[in-house]
């Protein structure tokens, strides 16, 4: 089992944005619930669902819209964080929870996240990423989601899945094997845990799961480039959900699912627009820089036929200039393709001024805090949000990021 200090980077994504980013309104100051009170089967009690939205902020859109238990609170959000463990598609950042009556039952469904690894101990991502080894959706769930969202938790089992899922599950596992072919393999994998934990004082029980897949590539050895053969591995959750209830009222409340969520067909027709045109943005760019480079080569070439009975020196120097403006050109070229990948992933630079360290984030968020430890960016839209004092005051100081770019 991989240590939980290993993963705590790993899994920012859950333990920032879902208790910063997406469901700091429940019970906050918008609207107050009660807690307890409501009885072992307060939750498992609701017979109709209500439609509600939620909205893509980055798009103003509605991404998709799920069915609650009629009269319950809700919160929810497209989350498009950055960095090593990012969703793999827009879709997967769904984000919601809902709360019942009672202050305490909750259904939630967190973004999805991708990892990778590499047989030689290195992440294909470089090193400004972790490899992270884990091929099923339990290790994920005991190795990533507990000790990040519930590190107070105890009693925590592995659930049998349903034998419906476990026999679904199978048969995609089977196709997958065989489109794989040599030198590669395709895992797919569900698993569900139970816990307990508290909640505002509350005893509460919990049932995790979450559905993950694989894709595993051997890569040849170069002698050439000295690299040795490698095997790569590339993974991603779908999403993982929660349900909550008081202790002892989660077996009535585990039968009762919500209905899958709808994607909205305007947004999803949207984000596959956008993904074509930046797409085709990039692929005309690097045709159109290589256009310039074939002409500049063949100008150059043309320019050497012409002056080759000049005299030595005088050759030497327009050689000299050629490889310049080859360089400078290089340059360019570089220089454009970095910044359209940049706009593509909605990133953005900024410095640590205690440090000096650059900082790569999303370009959604103009005030961001890092804490004093260096292992935590809080990002934030409003200028006069200080977390200091407000989120782990104890062990955490936090300092505001310049924007550099």
């Amino acid at each position: 089992m991989i240590r939980p200090a290993t993963l705590l980077r790993t899994a920012a994504i859950f333990a920032q944005f879902t208790m910063i980013g997406t469901f700091s309104g429940l019970g906050g100051s918008g609207w107050a619930m009660p807690l307890g009170g409501g009885g072992q089967n307060a939750g498992a009690s609701w017979t109709t669902t209500q439609k509600v939205p939620i909205q893509d902020r980055a798009l103003g859109m509605t991404a998709y819209t799920i069915e609650i238990p009629s009269g319950w609170k809700y919160a929810g959000m497209i989350l498009r964080p950055r960095g090593c463990h990012a969703p793999a598609v827009a879709a997967a950042g769904l984000s919601f929870t809902t709360v019942g009556p009672d202050g305490i039952t909750a259904y939630s469904q967190l973004p999805g996240v991708t990892w990778d690894w590499e047989s030689d101990g290195k992440s294909p991502q470089g090193p400004k990423c972790r490899p992270i080894d884990i091929t099923t959706a339990a290790g994920f769930l005991l190795n990533v989601v507990v000790p990040n969202m519930r590190p107070d938790a105890r009693n925590i089992r592995v659930v049998a899945l349903p034998p419906q899922m476990q026999a679904g599950l199978a048969a995609q596992q089977r196709n997958l094997q065989a489109q794989s072919g040599a030198g590669g393999a395709k895992i797919i994998d569900a698993a569900r845990i139970r816990i307990e934990s508290q909640f505002n004082g509350h005893a509460v029980e919990e049932l995790i799961g979450t559905v993950i897949s694989c894709e595993e590539h051997d890569m040849p050895a170069y002698p050439a480039l000295h690299r040795a053969a490698v095997t790569r591995r590339f993974c991603r959750s779908l999403g993982t959900s929660i349900r909550r209830a008081p202790k002892g009222g989660l077996d009535a409340m585990i039968p009762k699912n919500l209905p899958p969520a709808q994607i909205d067909s305007a947004w999803d027709a949207h984000i596959q627009h956008n993904m074509q045109i930046n797409f085709a943005a990039w692929q005309k760019q690097n045709d159109d820089q290589f256009q310039e480079i074939q002409k500049h080569y063949e100008e150059f070439t043309k320019g050497m036929i012409e002056h080759g009975r000049q005299v030595q020196n005088q050759l030497q120097d327009q050689t000299d200039h050629a490889m310049a403006n080859d360089r400078a050109t290089q340059r360019s070229i570089d220089h454009a393709a970095q910044q359209q990948v940049r706009d593509s992933l909605n990133r953005a630079d900024f410095i640590d001024p205690t440090t000096g360290r650059k900082i790569e984030t999303s370009n959604q968020y103009t005030h961001n805090w890092i804490s004093s430890d260096g292992s935590t960016v809080f990002l934030g839209d409003d200028p006069t949000a200080d977390p200091n004092g407000q989120i782990d005051p104890v062990r955490q100081s936090w300092t505001e990021l310049i924007l550099v770019n």
